[in-house]
């Protein structure tokens, strides 16, 4: 409720997130939703912690999609997204199943996840994407190829892990210098980074906390000058 009374208006979850809980808890705090974005994703299956296990079996995400819209208290999901390829089943098998239940008035808008240039041409054959969500942050930019063609393409890249899970040290000499500089944290520097590097870039920070969320939502006001960003970027 914090988060939509600061302004924020896209709320990224999963089915596997908490197996449906997560999604229970947005529909509680949310329900009905006024003005917000709802994004959802199915095919992957998190049974217990450190275990992620595809299955994008049509069928699947099917039932995948189904039990979102019932815990979200909704007939149409406005983003849904294909959480991962699945080496099982054939990359068009499993955004075609995607595409029928958009057809049938499920799902407004279809993104995918985890993938690189190759999947995503093949899903593009299938459905209109509109969103490709990867792993990128100012440590991680892995999937600057991905980040390029939505930019071509007028896609949105939604960066899962933008403040690194971890593997970002908030004692960096440059995250701290230009913290000290806007009087911020380095956390708000590494995240407002995202924000200036692309048009194309929807961060989905996780909160813990409500000054968590707080201090997220407040990178968004932080303006990062030329030489912020050319020391920021330029590994």
């Amino acid at each position: 409720k914090e988060a939509r009374n600061l302004g924020i208006q896209f709320f990224d979850t999963a089915d596997s997130y908490g197996n449906g809980s997560a999604e229970e808890a947005i529909k509680k705090a949310l329900h009905p939703y006024e003005n917000i974005v709802i994004a959802s994703k199915g095919g992957y299956k998190h049974e217990r912690l450190g275990a992620w296990v595809p299955d994008s079996r049509p069928e699947k995400l099917k039932s995948c999609l189904e039990n979102s819209l019932r815990r979200l208290d909704l007939e149409c999901l406005d983003l849904y997204q294909l959480h991962c390829p699945d080496s099982h089943v054939p990359y068009a098998d499993s955004v075609g199943a995607l595409a029928k239940m958009q057809q049938e008035g499920k799902i407004l808008h279809i993104g995918i996840s985890n993938v690189n240039l190759d999947q995503i041409k093949t899903a593009s054959q299938e459905v209109k994407i509109v969103s490709i969500q990867n792993a990128y942050n100012i440590l991680y930019q892995g999937h600057s190829d991905i980040l390029n063609y939505c930019e071509a393409e007028d896609l949105i890249f939604i960066p899962w892990m933008p403040l690194g899970d971890g593997s970002i040290s908030w004692d960096h000499p440059i995250l701290k210098t230009i913290a000290q500089k806007h009087g911020s944290t380095p956390a708000q520097i590494a995240l407002t980074a995202l924000l200036h590097h692309s048009p194309s870039i929807l961060p989905i920070p996780g909160t813990s906390s409500l000054n968590h969320l707080k201090e997220n939502t407040a990178a968004s006001y932080i303006e990062l000058d030329d030489g912020d960003l050319l020391n920021l970027w330029r590994d």
